[in-house]
């Protein structure tokens, strides 16, 4: 008889253990998948909080003290480009000096790839604020139509300001 309640007690115990694992491994599982959800949403969030940024130059007017403060805050962006039209260069235009040196073209199709002939001069804030400097001079009373292109990832890669 002593034997009976004792294997019982063994039993009992085996099946409670079992129980309060599979109960933590159903808990990690439920959690996770709120964990996962969690930071899929955040990384939702972020992206579009990163792109925003760009909106106030999307298909928009904007004056030259705009492409200036555009040249100087994306200065240090890898992967990034400013391309410039003044009305003294409106055929070739210029790029905006950037740390990485990157720069990108813009296609009819609305999407940017890496400009790789290099087509454009690259010029400095201070050379786009000289008044003596005629082919990159950004008069800061100026408007320029900015628009924004994006890479095949929907990555804004290139800002283009256009001076009529």
């Amino acid at each position: 008889m002593e034997n009976i309640s004792t294997g019982l007690k063994w039993v009992i115990g085996i099946i409670v253990t079992i129980l309060i694992i599979a109960a933590g491994v159903s808990i990690y599982l439920v959690i996770n998948n709120y964990f996962i959800r969690a930071q899929e949403q955040t990384l939702a969030q972020t992206q579009m909080i990163n792109q925003a940024e760009f909106n106030s130059y999307d298909n928009k007017d904007v004056s030259g003290q705009d492409v200036i403060n555009a040249a100087m805050r994306y200065k240090g962006r890898p992967q990034f480009a400013i391309k410039i039209y003044t009305g003294e260069n409106q055929t070739k235009g210029f790029y905006a000096e950037n740390t990485y040196g990157a720069k990108y073209k813009d296609l009819d199709s609305g999407v940017v790839e890496l400009d790789q002939e290099g087509e454009g001069d690259v010029r400095s804030v201070s050379a786009m604020l000289d008044i003596k400097n005629n082919d990159c001079n950004v008069n800061t009373l100026g408007r320029f139509h900015a628009q924004v292109y994006r890479d095949k990832n929907q990555e804004v890669r290139l800002i283009v300001f256009k001076q009529p």
